[in-house]
């Protein structure tokens, strides 16, 4: 296949890097930034670099990957979809609705495969967290706290943190969809979302004009209750998730690689470690060829755009309806 990534920032860069590791494609990296382009070039001698979007249509890529900033994914992923370009798209799907709606008529007249990016369900812990709620080994879901955070002037040390995407509301930035990954895990564990409130807002003192936190409070249709809390402040890196369940508890923290979980009928513990030797790059790797392999067998992928609008809206409506703390 030809798989055209347009952006070269750090998740693009990564793309590029898997699939340059699966061999049997023809990569085209596309970035206004040259200096990005000639690292990617002196890397990779074999992927052929634009800075210009509009010059590599003639090279008539199957797939597009869209890593540019959240404002500028529906736009881009529009040009894509009316070249027949199949879409990987980063996560969020977009910063608003504008535009969909073009999006969702050309993705369904050109019979195009989609995917959103969700490689937290990809991650070994979070599958195997699904895999238990499944099998109702801690019995019904009763309630969940997860929770995501970490400081973001840490993100990328080398670059100021005030002109990243992620400090500005005009690119699409912020704390609630920067971690979408939460919400996105959380509705494919635990189904549709009946009620939600919460706060967001900023209070720390960084120099962003998005917000640095949020409190989301939500119940499913099937009853369960789940809060996610998510933020740009924390100084050490955090990933965690409880769920209280009718027959017993399942904890997972990211910094601790192992899932613990209690069962009321025993009273004891016991743990769920990480594979040996795992690498955190092997949920991209494994989100890719599954994206791939839904493009090779024209199948529809669990995390298509029309999918992607519900968690995208249910986030929009969080941020209108919530309480705003200044």
């Amino acid at each position: 296949m030809k798989i055209l990534v347009i952006g070269c920032g750090s998740i693009g860069e990564r793309h590029i890097r898997n699939i340059y590791s699966l061999g049997n494609h023809t990569i085209i990296a596309v970035d206004p930034n040259q200096i990005k382009l000639n690292k990617l070039k002196n890397e990779f001698p074999a992927v052929v670099t634009n800075s210009e979007l509009k010059k590599v249509w003639t090279l008539t890529p199957d797939v597009a990957f869209i890593c540019t900033p959240t404002s500028i994914h529906l736009s881009t992923a529009l040009i894509a979809a009316k070249h027949h370009c199949h879409l990987f798209i980063e996560k969020p799907l977009s910063h608003s609705t504008t535009d969909i709606s073009k999006l969702l008529h050309l993705v369904t007249k050109n019979k195009l495969i989609t995917m959103v990016a969700c490689n937290w369900r990809f991650y070994w812990a979070i599958a195997e967290i699904k895999s238990l709620l499944k099998k109702r080994i801690i019995g019904t879901a009763l309630s969940t706290r997860i929770s995501a955070g970490s400081y973001l002037p840490e993100w990328h040390p080398q670059e100021d943190y005030r002109t990243l995407y992620a400090a500005q509301s005009k690119l699409g930035g912020g704390a609630i969809l920067d971690f979408i990954h939460e919400f996105d895990y959380a509705h494919w564990l635990f189904g549709d979302i009946d009620k939600m409130t919460g706060m967001y807002g900023k209070l720390g003192n960084l120099e962003i004009d998005t917000e640095d936190f949020a409190e989301m409070l939500m119940t499913t249709k099937t009853g369960s209750f789940i809060s996610i809390h998510v933020d740009y402040l924390q100084k050490v890196y955090e990933r965690s998730c409880t769920i209280i369940g009718t027959e017993g508890t399942a904890i997972w923290n990211f910094s601790s690689s192992k899932i613990k979980i209690y069962l009321a009928k025993t009273k004891v513990w016991k743990e769920i470690s990480e594979p040996k030797n795992y690498d955190l790059n092997q949920m991209y790797q494994d989100e890719l060829e599954y994206f791939f392999a839904c493009v090779v067998k024209n199948k529809k992928s669990d995390n298509d755009v029309f999918h992607a609008v519900k968690i995208l809206k249910y986030l929009l409506k969080f941020k209108r309806d919530a309480v705003h703390v200044k």
